[in-house]
């Protein structure tokens, strides 16, 4: 039975930690006891800040009447599920869809799950949508499509004017006479009956022939629909649509649904990554409108560089950078968001600059706006002219997918800014103890496997709380900032400099053929710090004492091969200070080529 106990609580915390999605566990009377990996990096709290605080400090004052009910249904054995918003860390707020799931233990609730799920990508593509579906709702009830207002009787009270324009019959001709007489009489038995089931509250349609002012007959598609006031049907409208234009229009409004239907599993999917998306958006606003390529641009200065670029021949490779005045995206503003060129040859745009520098003929673009701010542009482009135009269903669709490609560049840079948190050194953005520890580990296995030494250095400022004392720790900060820019500035792209606390750093050379290229970078840093730093006009001098252990000589493990480095920094710092010394067993390390006998080798 223990056995059973120990399976089922490491099967719960394997779903606990590994969960995609965010879940939070809270004590029956909501006090935060624990919460998922997941849960961490969308808010932005670490567990041990979190711990400790009630579900009512993570959800805006006006949620909060919502939790409790949530909560107190859970402590009843309920659970619940209602949308809500999450407060980040940072005081945004995130909408999320809540579970609320109560934990029993022998039918007595212990604690109490919060589920949520990220919702955002959603809501944006849901309002999007919503969007257009409102125009497309308009378009269809003003449609200049001819329409005839019944009474209960079946006789005329009203016409609208496309009716008057598609028959060349005035209102005052047949307002007060029987509706019927429109319809040819071989159509009439199945229209009056059409209208009877729309007096029961049945919608009816099928096709039709009107009659015109001259009795020519027009084939129409005849929906009759009940007019209700309160609990009472009251009359019908009767809507004579040309079938011709139906038809186009149905073709429209199915291929701009299946367009929404598609651009919605991309924003909503889960697999996709977010690189995957954008390149996914591209392929289908290719697919979906017959041009050839598509790319998204983004500003940079009086320039904009290829963020993404999909098509069958692309020229124009990731990351190419094109000065701004040779790039229609300049056209692109809060002002003119879209913009539509059928011909790149047409007068208007043979002269433009940027016509000299592309290679096709017609050009669609959307403005990208992202957090608020011009971002750069979602384009399309063909390489014939498109004289047919684009549509406006297709505009609409162009600008839609430039809210989904906005809202996932949002999320990309959410996303890395939450990655910058986690691993990197919030003053000096240097890699943290975290990112560090990932970087050893990577060159203690390369070391392993293809035999070769790699050394850590430990770097502490001499008599830095000095300046902290004296100036105060605003001018403290500033020196460690410029003091991590001059050591960085020393390094080869492979090495790595972290900052782990205070004015303390470690630099990792992943590959090292002997100890004097440590030594070699030691004496680098000590000569890199013998021009004194500047802040605010006042030149603060500022040395380190280093310790360095090398693999294998010193060590084989990571854990001791930092200890004999931390431990070399010690005894750097007691025989004088600016200076090196090597971990024990002895290395011998040239002096350092200096007039100043502080800056020692330190060999021992």
């Amino acid at each position: 039975m223990e056995t059973r106990r120990e399976i089922a609580a490491e099967t719960f915390a394997a779903l606990f930690d590994k969960n995609p999605e965010v879940v939070v566990l809270y004590s029956a009377d909501g006090v935060l006891a624990d919460m998922n990996p997941a849960a961490v990096d969308l808010t932005g709290f670490a567990g041990t800040e979190a711990r400790g605080t009630t579900f009512r400090d993570h959800i805006p004052q006006s949620d909060r009447v919502r939790a409790e009910m949530a909560f107190e249904m859970a402590r009843s054995g309920v659970s619940d599920h209602f949308e809500s918003t999450l407060r980040h860390k940072d005081g945004t707020l995130l909408p999320v869809e809540v579970s609320v799931i109560p934990a029993s233990v022998d039918g007595v609730v212990r604690s109490v799950f919060v589920q949520a799920r990220d919702v955002a990508a959603l809501r944006d593509a849901e309002d999007a949508m919503r969007v257009n579906q409102q125009r497309l709702r308009s378009l269809f009830e003003y449609h200049p499509d001819g329409i005839v207002e019944l009474k209960s009787t079946g006789i005329v009270s009203r016409v609208n004017v496309a009716f008057e324009s598609e028959t060349g019959l005035l209102g005052e001709r047949v307002v007060g006479t029987p509706w019927i007489e429109l319809i040819v009489p071989g159509r009439r038995e199945r229209a009056e009956a059409a209208r009877h089931a729309a007096m029961r509250g049945e919608a009816a349609e099928h096709e039709s022939v009107l009659l015109d002012r001259l009795g020519y007959q027009i084939e129409v598609q005849l929906k009759l629909v009940p007019i209700h006031s309160g609990d009472e049907i009251t009359g019908t409208y009767a809507i004579f649509k040309n079938v011709a234009a139906q038809r186009a229009a149905e073709r429209a409004v199915a291929a701009q649904v299946d367009r929404l239907r598609r651009l919605y599993l991309v924003a909503a999917s889960r697999e996709l990554t977010i690189p995957q998306q954008l390149e996914a958006v591209l392929q289908l606003g290719i697919e979906f409108f017959g041009f050839d390529e598509g790319y998204i641009v983004r500003n940079d200065g009086d320039a904009i560089v290829i963020h993404t670029s999909v098509g069958r021949k692309t020229p124009l490779a990731t990351g190419a950078r094109i000065p701004l005045s040779s790039s229609f995206t300049r056209y692109l503003t809060n002002e003119r968001p879209f913009l539509f060129v059928p011909d790149l040859d047409d007068p208007e745009w043979r002269a433009d600059p940027a016509r000299a520098t592309v290679h096709w003929r017609s050009y669609a673009g959307t403005q990208l706006q992202v957090e608020g701010k011009p971002y750069g542009a979602l384009a399309f482009v063909g390489l014939r002219a498109r004289m047919e135009g684009l549509d406006e269903l297709a505009r609409e669709s162009i600008s839609l997918m430039g809210l989904l490609v906005a809202a996932a560049l949002e999320r990309q840079r959410t996303a890395e800014r939450i990655e910058q948190l986690a691993f990197n050194d919030s003053l000096t953005a240097l890699p943290n103890r975290v990112l560090f520890a990932d970087r050893i580990e990577q060159a203690f296995g390369a070391a392993k496997r293809y035999g070769r030494g790699f050394a850590v250095m430990y770097l502490d400022l001499d008599h830095f709380k000095a300046i902290n004392d004296t100036y105060g720790h605003m001018v403290g900060d500033e020196v460690l900032v410029i003091v991590a820019r001059r050591l960085r500035s020393l390094l080869r792209e492979s090495d790595t400099i972290a900052r782990f606390g205070g004015d303390e750093f470690v630099i990792l050379q992943p590959v090292v053929d002997a100890a004097t290229d440590a030594a070699d970078l030691a004496r680098k840093v000590l000569v890199a710090l013998e021009e004194p730093v500047v802040v605010d006009e006042v030149r603060h001098r500022v040395a380190t004492s280093i310790g360095i252990a090398l693999y294998p000589e010193h060590a084989t493990e990571i854990e001791r091969l930092m200890e004999l480095a931390d431990a070399a920094l010690y005894r750097a710092k007691r025989e004088g200070r600016n200076r090196w010394h090597f971990a024990a067993p002895p290395v011998t390390a040239p002096r350092a080529p200096s007039s100043d006998a502080a800056h020692s080798d330190g060999a021992t």
